[in-house]
């Protein structure tokens, strides 16, 4: 009897060690995964934190080009009495576009362009506007 109850304890003891070895590998696995999940959901989030950053940038500078190039084809009626008669509404889309996309020191210095057109404005005080509106632009867009 004694070698039935030695074999008996001895599977029971194996059988426990197998036990407590699976458990200890679920709950590593276990730990594994969730370390791998939580990797992949922060890659995830960077990712789409730098795609959401790229797709405000080009949006902001395609306003930005947009307004510029309204400003250009207004100031180009001016000087040479030819356009479009709705070069005047597309600056002002141009320049709602601006001020939706912002910041706001870009919209700032858009609208004291804006005016300068407006005002039929001397070349030089429309370059300077022109100039203060194009950097502020590249500062947001650095």
């Amino acid at each position: 009897m004694n070698e039935w109850l030695i074999a008996l304890l001895a599977a029971l003891i194996g059988a426990g060690a197998a036990l407590g070895g699976s458990v200890i590998s679920a709950r590593s696995t276990r730990e594994a995964g969730e370390r791998q999940a939580a990797a992949a959901l922060e890659a995830l989030r960077l990712s789409t934190a730098e795609q959401r950053a790229a797709r405000v940038h080009d949006q902001r500078r395609q306003a930005y080009v947009r307004f510029l190039e309204a400003v250009g084809a207004v100031a180009e009626t001016r000087r040479t009495g030819e356009g479009r008669p709705g070069d005047r509404t597309d600056l002002q889309r141009a320049h709602d576009l601006v001020l939706l996309e912002g910041p706001g020191e870009v919209a700032t210095a858009a609208t004291a362009l804006l005016e300068q057109v407006r005002r039929d404005a001397r070349p030089d005080a429309l370059d300077r506007a022109r100039e203060a509106f194009l950097e502020q632009a590249r500062t947001a867009l650095r």
